[in-house]
């Protein structure tokens, strides 16, 4: 019997607390486009930080 392939699925994080894990990006609703990326925030306070100040995060 062959093993089944693992998936190999990229870990997304919010922008302002990189230790958080976004764990089903599509459903987040804290998002900012950037260009053709996406970047992703734990929290509304989170992506108001960033808003704020995004030199300091980037």
């Amino acid at each position: 019997m062959k093993k089944a392939a693992k998936k190999t699925t990229k870990k997304t994080y919010c922008m302002v607390c990189p230790k958080w894990e976004i764990k089903n990006p599509d459903r987040c609703s804290n998002t900012i486009k950037k260009g053709a990326k996406t970047l992703y925030f734990c929290t509304k306070r989170c992506k108001e930080r960033f808003e704020k100040a995004p030199d300091k995060f980037l």
